[in-house]
Parts: structure tokens; C-alpha cells; sequence
């Protein structure tokens, strides 16, 4: 079973212009060819991109509708990564943004010299990530940093392939859905075609594709059922190996939950990983 995001009442911490300069409306990318052109154009080639090129990189509200018909094994996959990437990219790095944050504040904590102003910020992120902030100590600083935390590009992007079926899956199409999340709320989602008729789930819909990263990156590092992922990502970034292929191959295996068949799901985003070389995504974030 996949876990929805709850909708957040509290906004904060708006990115700060990493990608100012990024492209953000799909009007102009209304084909898959047009987005090829493009990154030609400015000579932009995902496997060998360079993080100087990340910020003339594309920001798609949506995939293109001509994409499903797209059958060049190759270049449907090389598209996809040009999707894909700069939305996990801009995800990870705001939520750097909101725990570099929680580091500065923690770092003025141990000093004591915190200021109302930090605790008022700190409130607002701990209700947003869905902690406990009654007592400010070392120990709500460690839950802090574990929950606020980037998720490996390359889990993200596998992920995304099983979950959108390469982007071309209706849910990614019609309901800008690249991570197959539940909803019970039939307004708010898509009824899968082949859905158990003992069930009532919908696949949630978002009206662009980075609320469905960003949805999909708050699930894992909120929900309960992945507190193991989050342990396993907080012991491997402490032992400075947290984007090696071993550290991501563990955080994998704590997964397992995002789908009912759990082990079965694991095994597929393990093979789509090694396959497709998706840990090399992970050096240039």
C-alpha cells in the first residue's frame, strides 16, 4: 500500500533562487521532440551532464502527451531523465535548504544562544514534518535532521520508472502522477483500470509534476512505515557514505512498504537501479 501525503497547512522556507534562471511552464515543451531539440540546442547531454548545466535545465508542469507514443527504447528513456532529474534535483535541494536551517539553529542551540525567532522557524518546520516540538533538545534535533533529509536521486528516478511505467503510464500523463501515490478520495484521483473490486484507492493526481516529487519525498520522510529507510540514510551520511552505491543499495531495501507486493518491489527497483546505472545521477546532485 502507498501512503499519500497529508496536505500541509503551513508553508515555509521558499527556495531561494537555486533555480531562478530555470525554465518553469510547459506551454513551450508541448512535445517530447521539442524538449529533445532543446537540450541539443544548449548542447545538454544527460549522461554527461555537469551540475554548471543543471540551472538551464526544464521544470515541466506536465509530460508531454505525444511522449506515450514515443518507442525508441533509448531515446524514450534519455527524455525521461531530462524530466525527471531537474524535478528531484529542485526537491532536494529546498529541503537542503530547510535542514541547513535546522543545523544553523542547532549550532546557535548548543551555544545557547537560540533566539525566539529560531524557535518560531523551528515550530513551523517540526509541524510540517510532523514532530513533536514541546521540548527543544539534542534529541528533537537528531528527529529533525533525520526526517528533513534529501532523498538519493537515483532511488528517486528508479522509483518514478516502476511507478509511471517510464512516464508514460496514464496516472503520469493525465494526473501528473510519476509516483503512483493512494488517495481514498475519488475526487482527487485516478481509478485504476484493473483495481481489486474490493478496494476504493484512486492514484492521487497533482496539478504539476513537482507536487507529485515533492509529495512523494515528504511520504518518505514523514510516514512511519519508512522510518527504517530514514535510519539507514542517517547512519550512512554519518559514516560519509551515504550517496556510495552500497549506502543507496541499503536505503533501498527499507522500501519495501511502498508497494504490496514489498519484496517482490524491492527486488524491481534493485534490477532498474544496477540496469540503468541510475547512481551515477547521484554524484552530479
Amino acid at each position: 500500500m502507498k501512503f499519500v501525503q497529508l496536505k500541509l497547512k503551513i508553508v515555509i522556507l521558499a527556495s531561494l533562487g537555486f533555480f531562478i534562471t530555470l525554465n518553469s511552464f510547459s506551454e513551450n515543451f508541448s512535445s517530447w521532440k521539442k524538449i529533445d531539440r532543446y537540450y541539443k540546442k544548449n548542447n545538454i547531454d544527460i549522461d554527461n551532464l555537469h551540475k554548471d548545466q543543471i540551472s538551464q535545465m526544464i521544470l515541466l508542469d506536465s509530460i508531454p502527451e505525444d511522449f506515450e507514443k514515443l518507442k525508441e527504447v533509448e531515446k524514450k528513456k534519455k527524455i525521461f531523465y531530462l524530466i525527471a532529474f531537474p524535478l528531484i534535483h529542485k526537491t532536494n535541494e529546498d529541503i537542503k535548504i530547510e535542514r541547513q536551517l535546522v543545523i544553523d539553529i542547532e549550532k546557535k542551540y548548543n551555544r545557547n544562544k537560540i533566539e525566539e525567532d529560531d524557535k518560531i522557524k523551528l515550530i513551523s518546520l517540526a509541524t510540517k514534518y510532523k514532530l513533536d516540538y514541546k521540548q527543544l533538545n539534542r534529541t528533537f534535533f537528531k528527529r529533525m535532521k533525520q526526517r528533513i533529509n534529501i532523498v538519493p536521486v537515483s532511488l528517486a528516478i528508479g522509483q518514478a520508472i516502476i511507478e509511471s511505467g517510464w512516464g508514460q503510464s496514464r496516472f503520469a500523463l493525465q494526473g501528473n502522477a510519476l509516483y503512483g501515490q493512494w488517495t481514498y478520495d475519488q475526487q482527487e484521483g485516478l481509478i485504476p483500470e484493473k483495481r481489486d473490486p474490493e478496494k476504493s484507492h484512486a492514484v492521487k493526481k497533482f496539478d504539476k509534476l513537482e507536487d507529485s516529487v515533492r509529495s512523494y519525498m515528504f511520504n518518505l520522510n514523514t510516514h512511519p512505515a519508512y522510518l527504517d529507510f530514514r535510519i539507514v540514510r542517517r547512519i550512512t551520511n554519518l559514516l560519509q557514505v551515504g550517496n556510495s552505491k552500497i549506502a543507496v543499495n541499503h536505503k533501498m531495501q527499507q522500501l519495501a512498504a511502498y508497494a504490496e507486493i514489498r519484496k517482490e518491489y524491492v527486488d524491481k527497483l534493485e534490477i532498474i537501479v544496477d540496469t540503468n546505472d541510475l547512481t551515477r545521477f547521484d554524484k552530479i546532485n
